[in-house]
């Protein structure tokens, strides 16, 4: 997941969500705002989405699936920050469209663009910053030794004062022709109703002749693992801390496990207990299963995810 929340400890952290779904999901108006459907919204770019489903499950949803999951696809596109403002592409998928963007380069180190809800995230380090004459917020470096001093611009383009011609917004354009103009690939996603990642009328974004990305699910059945007794996993709101952190831990390494492949989630496995010391957690009856994985890899938006996660209820 793709962010650019200022995390001071940077260190990998696992959320739990305890929550009860509903009896009933509308699929036009999930509950966006609760748990667990929360969590997917939050996170708007995403490079990976898994499903781990056990094998009888999946064969007996897997006719019904594909036709409830819209076909993933996005764009590849090269443009230089400046064009995002100009004429046709500015007014249709900016200021009155719904648009996912972000810029090729590693958060932390490289200037970093997103476009979320019109609002334009620039992530630079401290000479381009101080060169563009923009107003933004330093990005803490958690503690990094040796970490360079980098900053955060917000630029709300939806705003009504972000015209051209407006003084406001000409610094902007004046920022982005002179300092940062160099052209970046950018992955793109149009959310609009019925455009699938890519409006029909629209192929070429606008004169930007965009590379399109089919993003296909791919299927790997993982055979005979040790698979821990969900049924008697009993997380409550009233459990203590650390009986809900170790089942939690114990259950994302197990996830992990499957999802890598291990062998060590395997019932064939041989392994020498002096080389790994994994072990699937028997607090409850555990068995064999049959799993298979559904993985997604490309530029997933959060609706997507949403939309796949109901299907699968």
């Amino acid at each position: 997941m793709l962010d650019f929340d200022d995390d001071a400890s940077r260190r990998e952290k696992c959320f739990t969500t305890i929550a009860q779904l509903p009896a009933y999901v509308d699929p036009k108006q999930p509950p966006s705002k609760k748990s667990p459907f929360s969590a997917i919204v939050n996170h708007p770019f995403v490079h990976t989405v898994e499903v781990l489903l056990p094998e009888e499950v999946y064969s007996s949803i897997k006719d019904s699936l594909d036709p409830k999951v819209q076909k993933l696809r996005y764009a590849r596109v090269f443009m230089s920050p400046s064009a995002l403002l100009e004429g046709d592409f500015f007014n249709t998928y900016i200021k009155t469209g719904n648009i996912l963007m972000i810029s090729e380069g590693r958060s932390g180190s490289d200037n970093v663009y997103t476009l979320k809800d019109g609002i334009l995230k620039l992530e630079l380090g401290k000479e381009v910053y101080e060169r563009t004459g923009l107003t933004g917020k330093p990005i803490r470096s958690g503690g990094r030794k040796h970490a360079k001093e980098r900053y955060l611009v917000e630029i709300n383009l939806r705003l009504p004062s972000m015209l051209h011609g407006k003084k406001g917004f000409d610094r902007i354009v004046w920022a982005f022709k002179n300092v940062l103009d160099h052209s970046v690939a950018w992955l793109f996603y149009d959310l609009a109703p019925g455009t699938n990642g890519i409006s029909e009328g629209d192929p070429t974004l606008k004169g930007n002749h965009p590379q399109i990305i089919d993003c296909d699910v791919s299927r790997t059945h993982h055979h005979n693992i040790i698979a821990p007794s969900f049924s008697e996993t009993t997380f409550t709101e009233a459990s203590s801390e650390n009986i809900l952190k170790e089942d939690s831990e114990n259950l994302s390494e197990w996830l992990a496990m499957v999802a890598l492949g291990s062998p060590r989630v395997s019932k064939d496995d041989k392994i020498d207990p002096y080389l790994s010391g994994y072990s699937v957690s028997d607090d409850g009856p555990v068995r064999s299963t049959n799993i298979v994985s559904l993985k997604w890899h490309g530029f997933v938006p959060a609706s997507w995810i949403l939309d796949l996660f109901i299907s699968v209820l």
